[in-house]
């Protein structure tokens, strides 16, 4: 739709050409070899825009913008070096789940 409402008002724009590879978790291994089979359609390529999460290899540059709502981590809170009884230190001692949420909230 972007596309076509700039030519609806004849506004120029520069080549667009998509080429979608879909080796879904398997490190792309086609796309390269599309890419060099394509390279004369291609023509000058000024901007990638990879959609895609993780880094397939160390010899280029990757960037994720997107999980598709998803999140991992690991959150450890720690509030003691030791165990102490709660007769001892209820009260004293912050919770450590209380603390968790208000940092995951």
């Amino acid at each position: 739709p972007a596309l076509q409402a700039l030519k609806a008002q004849g506004v120029a724009h520069p080549r667009i050409v998509g080429l979608i590879e879909t080796c879904e978790e398997s490190g792309s291994y086609d796309l390269l070899p599309y890419v060099d089979a394509l390279r004369p359609r291609l023509g000058e390529v000024e901007l990638v825009i990879c959609l895609d999460s993780g880094a397939g290899n160390y010899d280029q540059l990757w960037l994720t913008t997107s999980l598709r709502g998803m999140a991992s981590g690991t959150l450890k809170v720690e509030v003691l070096t030791e165990g102490i009884h709660s007769g001892d230190a209820s009260g004293l001692v912050p919770s450590s789940f209380r603390i968790m949420r208000q940092v995951l909230d």
